[in-house]
């Protein structure tokens, strides 16, 4: 898919105030017996799966390649309840891709903490981790959806809070032909209730994107979003771990 699907007109974009205080997300899936995928073992976050059929269906740019130097980010918020301790060892994030490779076996990560509008907050944790790429046996958009699983070691414990999540496929080895062509867009989701949805997110919908076409922590959704109105109001992505009180 070419990649003004995603982005028309961006360089028309206005800017769209935010509120700065998040609460739990209570749509009609934290109403349901929760039940994530199975790779997401033991599961602290999974924001859902995408669904192809929804007409508000999306995803974004969520890469580092040969073609896309400069990356682009897709940041995913999640809380730690009150009164618990998150010891993270895996993060991952389900990508649309015409190419079925990530080269180097790896992708880059990072946790941060204070995030908005305009302002990256501030990182917690962040690297590169050894990686998976398997597809999940959805598609979308004539593509095929990969779900990439980084191990982190070691683990990042985390406090009770909001926090934001990236796991960000590459492909940059100059000799691989695959990395030539090589695009990698994080599937969102939209269907409510949300299928294998865990955990609990603020309800300001405070997703954004950063670093391609000069996005600089832009929120994702609404007309005026990165996903030009349409979908992008959450994303498929998650956190593998062990919860224990504070």
């Amino acid at each position: 898919m070419p990649k003004s699907f995603f982005f028309l007109s961006l360089l028309l974009c206005t800017l769209i105030l935010w509120s700065s205080l998040p609460a739990a997300s209570q749509d009609a899936s934290q109403n349901t017996l929760p039940k994530p995928p199975a790779y997401c073992h033991p599961c602290l976050f999974y924001g859902g799966d995408f669904d192809p059929h929804n007409t508000d269906a999306n995803a974004l740019a969520n890469e580092l390649t040969t073609s896309v130097v400069s990356g682009a980010r897709v940041f995913v918020p999640f809380i730690v309840p009150a009164g618990k301790t998150w010891t993270v060892t895996a993060l991952f994030s389900n990508n649309l891709s015409y190419v079925n490779v990530i080269d180097p076996q790896e992708g880059l990560w990072s946790i941060s903490k204070g995030m908005s509008q305009g302002n990256g907050g501030t990182i917690i944790a962040d690297g590169a981790a050894p990686a998976t790429y398997v597809a999940t046996g959805r598609h979308g958009f004539g593509q095929t959806e990969y779900t990439l699983m980084l191990t982190i070691d070691p683990p990042v414990k985390l406090k009770a809070g909001l926090y934001w999540m990236t796991a960000i496929p590459e492909c940059k080895n100059p000799i691989d032909r695959a990395c030539a062509s090589a695009s990698y867009y994080m599937s969102d989701v939209e269907d409510i209730p949300r299928k294998h949805f865990l955990g609990r997110e603020p309800n300001d919908r405070s997703w954004y994107l950063s670093g391609e076409f000069g996005y600089f922590y832009y929120p994702t959704w609404g007309t005026n979003g990165a996903c030009q109105g349409t979908g992008c109001d959450r994303f498929s992505a998650g956190a593998v771990g062990t919860e224990s009180p504070e």
